[in-house]
């Protein structure tokens, strides 16, 4: 995943869980869950857990975003 991660555009791609790269742009809204995690809403009404480990790290890509 590291590997991938890099290859990417990080201002169209982001990795938000251990095993979960998401593009930015898929992302309609996010929703606190416990323990500082989220959950990331997609447009296809996909839900996915973004760890608090990525969790800054995606609400500065998103910053003024959603």
């Amino acid at each position: 995943m590291h590997e991938m991660e890099h290859k990417l555009d990080p201002q169209k791609f982001a990795r938000i869980h251990r095993s979960t790269i998401v593009n930015l742009d898929s992302i309609r809204e996010l929703h606190q869950l416990f323990h500082s995690d989220l959950r990331a809403i997609l447009h296809d009404g996909t839900e996915l857990t973004v760890s608090r480990r990525y969790r800054p790290k995606l609400e500065a890509q998103l910053r003024g975003s959603l």
